[in-house]
């Protein structure tokens, strides 16, 4: 597809020049009973893992355009409530599901339907995530990050509530930096908090936010590297809903807030390296500099009709920013490209 690629670097000096290409599109597949919207996602630089409806598990190839695939996970359960692809393989995936009044976290091998193992069980488990060195699995347990082992199944540290006083309100994200050397958390009243995961020493937090505590934002997504923390917001009191990249620099506990304006989805990747954001007209892909919302570049082909807005429901990228998924309201899921080269 010819593209004027624009040969701007991202911020942290990585090798590949920012570019921002629609690649194809995919729906679930019709007449299996699977609903077709995505509730939950994992993604890497291969394979995404969607949860549909209460249990059904589905595979993409984010390299080639073919039909998702609907995956047997051998294991009993109600009601699945997060799902994280290993780093270290994709054939590896750790659930976190409701089984009657109890939530349990296992890691599942689902190309060998083998059950790698069980971590622990609980009353409120959700949002596992493994660190990108795919060494420690973590997961929010009843507003606090409890932290694991994987290769010896041993937990190894809980991120509890803010340490002040004043906060006392649970985590509602958490994020791991790409080097696997630090952990952010933002809970319910838009606090943010980082910590050092050699030496699981507390760094710092900084104030609560009232525009996300007050005004009806909610936080989607939640990213780190070894010098910030970087949430991204949407307003969920109005149709025609705002978008917001909070910036927070725990060395010296400055924020900074960056209005996304004109789009309807924004994310981030692990490095914190841009924002990209799907624009609401047309539905094109805008690679934008974290600090200004400078547009680097921006994909030729869109989501939607010329002057016609898209209605995206889900996204994430992968860690390093090469790919991107986004799903509209109608079960279309797009796979997008972000650098030049692969």
């Amino acid at each position: 597809m010819p593209h004027d690629t624009v040969m701007t670097r991202r911020e942290d000096s990585l090798d590949e020049p920012i570019y921002a290409q629609y690649r194809f599109s995919q729906t679930v597949p019709s007449g299996q009973g699977i609903a077709p919207h995505i509730r939950l996602l994992s993604v890497l630089e291969d394979i995404l893992a969607t949860v549909h409806g209460d249990r059904d598990v589905l595979i993409w190839n984010v390299k080639r355009n073919l039909p998702p695939q609907r995956i047997e996970i051998a294991i009993v359960l109600d009601f699945i409530t997060g799902i994280a692809i290993s780093p270290a393989s994709s054939n590896i995936v750790a659930l976190s599901f409701r089984l009657g009044p109890k939530c349990e976290v296992w890691t599942f091998n689902w190309a060998d339907q083998v059950v790698e193992a069980m971590f622990t069980t609980g009353l409120d488990l959700h949002s596992p995530q493994f660190s990108p060195d795919g060494r420690l699995l973590a997961w929010i347990s009843a507003g606090c990050v409890d932290i694991w082992e994987t290769i010896i199944n041993t937990h190894v540290q809980t991120i509890s509530k803010s340490k002040k006083a004043t906060s006392g309100r649970s985590v509602s994200r958490f994020a791991f930096s790409s080097d696997s050397s630090r952990i952010a958390t933002v809970d319910q009243s838009g606090r943010l908090a980082s910590w050092d995961v050699a030496t699981w020493s507390y760094i710092g937090e900084s104030k609560v936010q009232p525009a996300i505590d007050d005004d009806g934002w909610e936080r989607v997504q939640l990213v780190t590297d070894n010098r910030r923390v970087m949430m991204v917001s949407r307003e969920v009191n109005e149709v025609a809903r705002r978008w917001r990249l909070t910036t927070w620099w725990p060395s010296s506990d400055n924020r900074s807030e960056l209005e996304m304006d004109a789009c309807v989805y924004g994310c981030v990747p692990g490095n914190c390296a841009f924002v990209a954001t799907v624009q609401s007209d047309g539905g094109k892909l805008r690679i934008r500099d974290t600090n200004n919302g400078m547009c680097f570049d921006q994909s030729t082909q869109g989501i939607a009709k010329r002057g016609k807005t898209p209605l995206v429901v889900m996204g994430g990228m992968v860690m390093s920013g090469k790919i991107m998924v986004t799903q509209l309201a109608n079960g279309r899921t797009t796979i997008w490209q972000l650098v030049a080269t692969e």
